[in-house]
């Protein structure tokens, strides 16, 4: 079949091309962590997978959208053409819907899991449902955006289409406004952590990264504006695809960015570790000289050394049960953690207790015994 390309179009393919690259390849980051680091993969992850698979359905769409005249101008393109390209404009839609919802789903997913607080879970189910009739509604609206489905891309066919301008612009504010809430979510849980500064603030930064997806889905209102309103949807399409590939991959990007903690936690240890890995202590209580009623003088000193090396634990490298203090957690788990806290510890503690009496002054007290005592004792 006979194909046309110009440079706008490989230009925003190009840029698509680099976005869809970095999704997979943190993807990648993201299952080697949880499957291999951690060994715990969750409902998250595997949702997050079949984002990426739609988000790469989506970059073949483009790629046929490119390479059958996007960026060209309507007239210039024959109708054959033509009409592959709006074939791939029709089917991207909905597949690049179905990325961002799902992606969505895998965040909340993620919340669900790690911050087991009730109010954070009953929250995150809300949303969940909320997504999953609306993101039901927007896919199915895509899908038949006009009846008969010809009439999308050839509008000489007799019958009806959605207002395309509405259809897009709603679904954009529903897109910003499921994002702000996402981003907000696990703020109040991270700020009540008993964790040092620095690392909180850590947490916060990766979690807040989120910020971007919205950033991507705002500018990309100005594109839409301009492909609804268009005369020449062929030439003006280039910036509304782009920013679309641009939006569902970013998205994904920064759904795995939390779950690389693991990753960042081995190369970063100092910013983003929530524990020690090995540690040593010597504390001497200082000692203590004192007379009895006998007028024996005593010495005592205590020394206790602790001296610990452990290697990581699973549970340091996973990003799981982040809740603030005082919420309810299983007893189990407690056992579990207290157990691995200790493990490699050795404890020694030396007690010397030195006791002098004095004969001259008690030589015929009974209590002279006292003299009996050994000089040294050693425990």
């Amino acid at each position: 079949m006979t194909t046309l390309s110009t440079a706008r179009g490989r230009g925003a393919l190009a840029v698509s091309t680099v976005f869809t690259c970095l999704a997979t390849l943190l993807v990648i980051v993201r299952i080697y962590t949880r499957a291999v680091m951690v060994k715990r993969m969750g409902a998250d992850d595997y949702v997050i997978l079949v984002s990426l698979a739609f988000s790469w359905v989506f970059f073949g769409l483009f790629v046929g959208e490119v390479y059958h005249g996007m960026g060209e101008h309507f007239k210039l393109i024959p109708g054959a053409i033509f009409k592959v390209q709006m074939i791939c404009f029709w089917a991207s839609v909905p597949i690049y819907q179905t990325s961002l919802f799902a992606t969505k789903m895998s965040i909340l997913l993620q919340y669900r899991r790690v911050f087991s607080t009730p109010r954070m879970r009953l929250a995150c189910t809300m949303l969940i449902g909320f997504l999953v009739v609306y993101g039901t509604w927007t896919i199915v609206s895509a899908w038949a955006n006009c009846v008969p489905l010809a009439k999308f891309w050839d509008p000489s066919v007799p019958g009806f289409c959605f207002d395309k301008k509405a259809l897009w612009f709603s679904n954009s504010a529903v897109h910003i406004t499921t994002d702000l809430l996402i981003l907000i979510y696990p703020m109040p849980v991270l700020k009540s952590l008993q964790l040092p500064k620095r690392q909180k603030l850590a947490l916060m930064g990766v979690f807040a990264l989120g910020g971007f997806v919205m950033i991507t889905s705002i500018l990309r209102l100005h594109s839409l504006l301009i492909i609804s309103n268009s005369s020449d949807p062929t030439y003006d399409n280039v910036g509304a695809a782009e920013w679309s590939a641009i939006e569902c991959n970013v998205a994904i990007i920064c759904a795995c960015l939390p779950s690389t903690k693991p990753m960042l936690s081995k190369l970063l240890p100092h910013v983003f570790s929530t524990r020690s890995n090995g540690y040593r202590s010597k504390t001497t209580r200082p000692s203590r000289t004192g007379r009895s009623a006998l007028g024996t003088g005593t010495h005592t000193q205590i020394q206790a050394s602790v001296i610990g090396s452990r290697e990581p634990k699973q549970d340091e490298y996973d990003l799981d049960e982040l809740t603030p203090p005082g919420s309810v957690r299983s007893y189990n788990k407690e056992q579990q953690e207290s157990k691995e806290a200790f493990s490699g510890i050795k404890v020694t503690t030396l007690v010397e207790q030195e006791s002098t009496s004095h004969p001259a002054r008690f030589a015929n007290d009974d209590t002279g015994s006292t003299k009996g005592l050994v000089h040294k004792q050693s425990f």
